[in-house]
């Protein structure tokens, strides 16, 4: 394998993605408090990418590098998400909080967070949180699955529908940006029951509070997006599994509502994004991928 046939296409959609958020700060350059950080940010992705690249295709003996390897994806995925709040404000100041409650009202005719609070009790309460909490290591058990059984091919494909996913839903967020029902002000008022649960309820919340820099990232719900990305991967490779992870998917847009996180036409939003994206993956991915590219991770 030459260094020219080591690139993968889950590294074009990270590159693409990073010049995006390179043009971003450059025009914020001036007004952003993060000047330093952003350099530092950006150069040391780029480092960590093209490395990755180099290394690709030789020493596969090292267990180390080929974690790293492996790893790659998700570490370049967090670092970019762990970094919006130190661009997108300076993108666009606006808040659609407003516009997006008033959209759920005239669809439904009702403020979803507010009506479910006739449900809300500490142990439903708890169970949401669970199964909120339960997005984030979920696609990890299907990408999970690809790998153990050396389905590196399956494995790229999924990655890159994962990724266009998550950076679609991150360009919303610079077009939409809104916080959620749960500080929006007006909703805030209306919404009269306290979300107590039994044990580890307030952990949870605090915890995801305090990773999630961006709060700015309700339109459109990433949680509904990644979710239904991950049941369709599902549905491809393993559909057996389809009966105990659409109960769940289920669980878990019910969840967006009931924790205050999400609006309803937020859920939508990321469904059709992710309808979009599977369309664009399928369209083009065998395309491209099998003559000019290399899966990410691979054991030749």
């Amino acid at each position: 394998m030459n260094k020219f046939n080591r690139i993968s296409v889950v590294d074009v959609v990270n590159f693409i993605f990073w010049c995006i958020i390179l043009i971003f700060y450059i025009i914020t350059f001036q007004q952003s408090e993060y000047k330093s950080q952003a350099i530092i940010l950006l150069s040391g992705l780029a480092i960590f990418s093209g490395s990755i690249i180099y290394f690709r295709g030789i020493n596969r003996k090292n267990l180390l590098l080929k974690l790293v390897i492996l790893l790659y994806p998700v570490v370049f995925l967090v670092v970019i998400f762990d970094s919006l709040h130190m661009v997108l404000p300076y993108i666009n100041s606006n808040v659609f909080d407003k516009y997006l409650a008033d959209i759920d009202y005239r669809l439904l005719g009702i403020n979803p967070t507010v009506w479910i609070e006739s449900i809300i009790n500490p142990p439903l309460t708890e169970f949401m949180y669970y199964l909120y909490l339960f997005y984030f290591p979920m696609p990890l058990i299907i990408l999970g699955y690809l790998y153990k059984n050396k389905m590196y091919y399956e494995l790229d494909k999924s990655m890159v529908f994962y990724f266009l996913t998550y950076y679609g839903s991150y360009l919303m967020y610079f077009i939409v940006p809104a916080l959620g029902p749960r500080f929006y002000q007006p909703l805030v008022e209306l919404q009269q029951v306290q979300l107590t649960g039994l044990w580890y309820t307030d952990l949870i919340r605090d915890t995801i509070s305090s990773l999630e820099h961006n709060k700015f990232d309700a339109f459109p719900s990433l949680h509904a997006a990644i979710t239904l990305t991950t049941i369709l991967i599902i549905g491809k490779y393993k559909k057996r599994w389809l009966y105990f992870f659409i109960p769940i998917l289920i669980g878990i847009f019910i969840s967006l509502i009931y924790c205050r996180y999400h609006y309803f036409i937020d859920i939508v939003g990321g469904v059709i994004w992710t309808i979009i994206s599977y369309w664009i993956v399928e369209k083009w991915y065998n395309k491209i991928s099998s003559t000019r590219f290399v899966p990410f991770y691979s054991d030749n």
